[in-house]
């Protein structure tokens, strides 16, 4: 299979590449941290500006109607960076809308997820209910011409920074999914404390919340698995991106670096570890490019090489940051180092949308025809 970038994609990847470099210094990202939703409402806006949050969205609703493989190309170069902010939540989001959601809710969301102006995300997680939302304690009742929403949500992607919220609720005949507007009476969101200060989430409680027939997405599970498909690709190249970053970082640290008068790079010790590191990272590129093109030509083994990707690239990024953490020593999780970042992405990225004994049963089952 042919991964080379088409000169459109090329041109993608250097225009956030270079805007990454100019507008989200890692210096920037630490300051960040100091703000209560993770960013300001100006970087979010000049993201915005770039068209990035319109890919999955149709022309014909303000997007740019492109795939999943240019997704990937934005979440790689904004991994690379590690830089925060719910443009993973809000694609999500736009994306389920574009995908199930009714003329009415494409109309009043769509336009406004895609200028920024709009913040969305997927609120599906409870205490004890995996990734396939088996047993969902979220109800949705129907009431009138719409349903009435009860139950809680604990760790939902960008929760502080979110307008609307698309909630896995079950119906009695299945689980399905609303859009719920923050400002709607019954509706709290209150901040998760959390390690990895480029990720915030929180927890969202849903006190007898009418939403109107148009608020259910349609479809539900057929777009969810796609939608699910497509949170595993901005995962996987967001983890692709900064494994990359964190490995070459290390290796001219390595060059730089003596110890008792001779470059830590000569020992074997240090530079064995970064050759195979360098040969793990190879193997999650190609399960990566390999996944997102099968999404996006919505292949027969899409599902499974999803999966793949996503497991080999959490697990990649998970041992290349702990690896060289060790190989940088104390000084790589100090807080004006750059190192500390991206571990704490790493390890927030492996449990975001599912885990990996999750997916590893499904590539297991698929292998197994069972």
């Amino acid at each position: 299979m042919d991964v080379s970038f088409s000169e459109e994609q090329t041109m993608l990847q250097d225009s956030v590449r270079k805007f990454v470099e100019s507008e989200v210094s890692l210096e920037k990202v630490r300051e960040l941290a100091d703000e209560p939703k993770g960013l300001t409402p100006e970087l979010w806006n000049t993201i915005a500006e770039q068209g990035w949050l319109g890919i999955l969205v149709p022309e014909e609703h303000g997007g740019l109607g492109m795939g999943l493989q240019e997704f990937g190309v934005v979440a790689y170069e904004l991994g690379r960076g590690v830089v925060p902010g719910p443009f993973l939540s809000t694609s999500l989001a736009s994306y389920m809308i574009a995908q199930g959601g009714s003329d009415a809710a494409k109309t009043k969301y769509l336009e406004g997820l895609v200028s920024g102006t709009t913040v969305g995300t997927l609120a599906i997680k409870e205490p004890e209910v995996n990734i396939t939302l088996d047993g969902t304690g979220c109800t949705a009742q129907a009431s009138g011409d719409g349903f009435v929403l009860n139950g809680q949500k604990d760790v939902v992607a960008d929760a502080p920074a979110a307008d609307v919220f698309v909630v896995a609720a079950d119906t009695g005949n299945g689980v399905g999914f609303y859009l719920v507007d923050k400002d709607a009476a019954g509706v709290a969101v209150v901040p998760n404390k959390v390690w990895d200060m480029t990720s915030r989430n929180g927890t969202l409680t849903l006190d007898g919340v009418q939403v109107s027939a148009d608020a259910a997405i349609q479809n539900p599970a057929e777009v969810f698995g796609k939608t699910l498909r497509l949170a595993n690709i901005g995962i996987s190249a967001d983890c692709l991106g900064g494994a990359e970053y964190i490995h070459k970082l290390t290796v001219a640290y390595a060059k730089e670096r003596s110890q008792f008068g001779i470059l830590v790079g000569s020992f074997q010790a240090v530079k064995h570890p970064l050759v195979e590191l360098f040969a793990e990272i190879e193997s999650a590129k190609s399960a990566y490019h390999y996944g997102a093109w099968a999404a996006d030509a919505d292949s027969g083994d899409a599902e499974t090489a999803v999966a793949v990707a996503r497991n080999t690239n959490t697990a990649c990024y998970r041992n290349v940051t702990l690896t060289c953490l060790q190989l940088h020593g104390g000084i790589g999780f100090t807080w004006e180092y750059d190192l500390h970042l991206f571990l704490k992405r790493a390890k927030h990225n492996q449990f975001l949308y599912g885990d990996a004994d999750h997916y590893d049963e499904l590539i297991c089952r698929e292998a197994l025809g069972i």
